[in-house]
């Protein structure tokens, strides 16, 4: 292999990440759009790219500087170093994307989802400052009921911290659910016994919905200590799963950061069934 198609291959290696920006940005390098220095705003405008996915051309660019195909002038600014390269490029990624938005279908999609401190805060004023801001991100807010809504068979939340904010949040999770999807709540009792403040503040409107709860903090057998757990899932189906850092509780959803994934596919059918061996050897409550 020559050098020139070997530089090309590794460079289609790296840029395939990048198809969707990438292609629209090495097809107006091969149509002569970009000469001396420009900005990544006036790159998208160029490129077609709209403004609000200048997020996806940077990364694209960065990915190009580490190849040396492009070099970073200063802060935003950049220019182009081998656009005979970027101009092969532009057909090849172009191909890849078609493929991967018209005809591949992933086994597994993930999604980021955040929870950001209640305003004011010094952590979400800093990420919206930056060039991304929140684009890509999901809010745990919005997504939590938008995963209730959408079950259409089962609908799980497995939460280690419940208190009495988190315990008006959960209701309102399963108020969301239809009345014909099976409910299911995963908690976990103190080491006293004692089932959480918020459960037994909300646990008649529970009942009344239909929820079935599980208690998940069990004895070793044969040996000192217990098993429970730590893990935060809220899963509709074996379809989509919500999988973080979230509890239910006034720390989570007012004061903490918290990250989670948005997963389906197969992710999603595997995570169903840790929670099916789950409810297999926890104690379900009684009303």
């Amino acid at each position: 292999m020559g050098q020139l198609r070997l530089q090309l291959h590794e460079a289609l290696k790296v840029l395939s990440a990048h198809s969707a920006a990438g292609s629209l940005i090495c097809s107006a390098v091969s149509d002569g759009q970009f000469s001396g220095t420009m900005d990544v705003r006036r790159i998208c405008s160029l490129s077609g790219i709209a403004q609000a996915r200048t997020g996806e051309a940077l990364s694209f660019l960065m990915a190009a500087k580490g190849l040396g195909l492009v070099e970073q002038i200063s802060g935003l600014n950049w220019r182009v170093a081998q656009a005979a390269i970027l101009a092969e490029l532009a057909p090849m990624l172009q191909a890849i994307h078609v493929y991967r938005t018209e005809i591949h279908q992933d086994a597994d999609t993930v999604e980021v989802v955040l929870t950001k401190p209640l305003s004011p805060s010094q952590l979400a004023k800093s990420l919206e400052g930056m060039l991304l801001g929140t684009w890509g991100l999901l809010d745990t807010r919005e997504i939590l009921p938008s995963i209730a809504e959408n079950a259409s068979e089962r609908f799980v939340v497995m939460t280690p911290f419940l208190d009495e904010v988190g315990g008006e949040i959960l209701l309102a999770l399963f108020q969301h659910v239809r009345p014909s999807v099976r409910k299911q709540l995963i908690i976990r009792a103190a080491a006293d016994g004692l089932l959480p403040a918020g459960y037994l503040a909300i646990a008649g409107q529970l009942y009344a919905l239909g929820v079935e709860a599980f208690n998940f903090r069990l004895d070793k057998e044969n040996a000192f200590g217990m098993e429970t757990f730590h893990a935060k899932v809220v899963l509709a189906d074996n379809a989509k799963a919500y999988v973080g850092s979230s509890n239910m509780n006034k720390w989570s959803f007012q004061y903490s950061l918290e990250l989670g994934l948005l997963v389906s596919g197969k992710a999603a059918s595997r995570i169903s069934q840790v929670i099916d061996a789950v409810t297999c050897v926890s104690a379900r409550l009684v009303y």
